[in-house]
Order: C-alpha cells, then structure tokens, then sequence
C-alpha cells in the first residue's frame, strides 16, 4: 500500500529481506509515516547479509487529504500574515510561516527526493545537474553520477557533523541541489559571484537567481544566517549585491516552481521568494535593472494565486543489489 488517507491508524512498518544461499536475514527501516498530516513520506529499507552484500529501497508513501485530495495550496492563506507588510517585518512574518508546521526530513531521505525535485521535464528517470545543466541518470548511487550539494556551503552554516539520520538545517532541501560530484568539489564552501576565483565560484547563467532565491530562503528560515558583501565566515554566505541582481537578471521559473511544489509536499514549507518574487525587495528595497531605468518590483503584480501539487511515484526505478530480495 502506496498511500493513505489523514486519519488512517498509523501503519507499522517492517520488511523481511531473503538472500538467496543464507535465507531469511534481518531487513531494517528507518522513516516514519504522520497519517494526521497529509504529504509525502520516504521509508528506507535495509538489509545486509553475512557476506556484506547489501540493498537499499526507498519508498514515498503519500498521506491523502479526501477533503484536498489534490494537496492544493492556497498562497492566500498561507502568506495571509505577511500582507501588507516590508522590510524585517515582513522578514519575521515569513519566518514564522515558514517554520509554522514544517517537518524535516532526513539527510538520508533527500538522497531519494532529489531526484523528484529536480527531475528532468523531458525524462523523469532524470535529473538536472545544478552546476553542469546536464542530465543524468535520478537513481541514487552513493554519489557516484550525483551528489548532494548545500547551496550554504555547510561548512559555512553548522559546526555539527552531518549524518544520513540527521535532521536539521543541513537535510533542508530548499537548500540542496543535485550536482556532479567533481563540480561540488571544485565550488566547495566558495561563496558565488561573476567569476571563479579562489574564494569565489561563477555558476552558470540559468541557475544565478534560482540559488539566488534560496539563499534568500535561508536567512529568512534561519535567523543566525547573514548574507553579506565581504568573504564570508561562518553562519555567512556572500556576495549580497550580486545575489540581488541574479535575482532579477534569472526570473523564478517553472522548474523552480515545480521544486518549490515538490518539497512543500514532503517538508511543508515553502521558499516565498519563489511564490512571490517581489518580497525580495519588499525585504531588501528596490533592485534597480542593470540600465538603471526601472525598479524589478514594479513588473509584478502581488495578485494571490492557488498552487496545486502534483506528485506521482514512480516504482519502477527502484532497482535492487545483488541477490538480495525485500
């Protein structure tokens, strides 16, 4: 069973695992199912056996409302707190709305996300390279074809370690991107900015305001985060002033709003400067274009509008090792 509907008694979760000369062998899950929130839920399967041969399944299992079936979001209601409002005042409505409700997943689970938040339009076995643009191969293979990238450097955001069962500002999946391997290495905790230096990483055009975008998120979500126009230390990310011009030189895009969309509906929260692009300056001030002739914020239109989330699992990408059978 692949879904349930709010209000269901809370599943017990367990798998049983059979390699194929030992037998039975012990099968582990990690991952919860809440059928009292609905939205979308990564349960992890494992089993080793005596050999060391290993699998690993993860599975989304969607919570229904049969009120909101379609898992539709009012933007009405759900920035209805910030209307009206600029400057830190709206900056401290956003936070608490975006923190009102919202449920981690792990750094784990985000291994088996990403290649949903940023599946490729024109292949959903695919997913989008933050930094290369390429499209690659959405199954998980411990990083080796793709790995997570914090868009915040977490070098540059937490002092703890990071591991597969954590849950906290370093699995935010606002904050992850999928990435070559060898690229993630190569930006590694560089602040971003026009060119690639030593201290800096130039990204490539089409995703400026997108990591613009959620770098705006974070020190709204996170209220020890700062970003700034000087080498960054840490709980600070740079450059400010470029970030502001990406933002208007790489408008929010539909494979943005399709991210946003996806991990409202595993993380319940939302990046509103994706919903709502001119929050940047209502934060911030006015940006003015390049040619200086006009202000960014004077193109939009703040008219509230519903989203709807659309999510579909795919199983048969799940592929197991060896010969081990859950």
């Amino acid at each position: 069973m692949s879904s349930f509907s709010v209000g269901d008694p809370e599943p017990s979760l367990g798998c049983t695992a059979i390699d194929d000369v030992d037998g039975p062998i012990t099968c582990q899950t990690f991952g919860t199912i809440d059928t009292s929130t609905a939205g979308s839920y990564v349960v992890t399967y494992y089993a080793i056996d005596s050999s060391d041969n290993e699998t690993t399944i993860a599975i989304t299992y969607t919570v229904i409302d049969p009120e909101n079936p379609d898992n539709e979001v009012e933007l009405t209601a759900y920035y209805s707190s910030a209307t009206g409002l600029t400057g830190n005042d709206l900056l401290l409505s956003l936070r608490s709305i975006i923190n009102t409700g919202l449920i981690r997943v792990s750094y784990g689970d985000a291994r088996y996300i990403l290649n949903i938040t940023d599946q490729d339009p024109l292949n959903s076995n695919n997913v989008i390279l933050v930094y290369l643009g390429t499209s690659v191969s959405g199954t998980w293979d411990v990083g080796v074809t793709w790995n997570r990238e914090h868009v915040w450097p977490q070098s540059l955001m937490m002092t703890t370690t990071l591991t597969n069962t954590s849950k906290n500002i370093g699995s935010d999946l606002h904050n992850l991107k999928p990435a070559n391997p060898s690229e993630n290495s190569s930006r590694g905790n560089k602040y971003y900015d026009y060119f690639t230096t030593t201290s800096s990483y130039a990204p490539r055009e089409e995703v400026r305001g997108d990591l613009a975008r959620i770098l705006f998120y974070m020190i709204v979500m996170y209220d020890y985060l700062e970003l700034i126009n000087t080498t960054p230390t840490l709980y600070k990310m740079a450059m400010l002033n470029t970030l502001l011009q990406w933002h208007i030189d790489d408008p929010v895009d539909d494979f943005e709003r399709n991210r946003n969309d996806v991990i409202y509906d595993y993380q319940k929260n939302r990046n509103p400067f994706i919903d709502y692009p001119d929050f940047v300056e209502k934060i911030f001030g006015p940006v003015p274009l390049s040619n200086d002739q006009q202000f960014y914020m004077l193109q939009y239109d703040s008219d509230f509008t519903a989203i709807t989330v659309n999510y579909e699992v795919d199983f048969s990408s799940i592929k197991k090792k060896e010969a081990l059978t859950i």
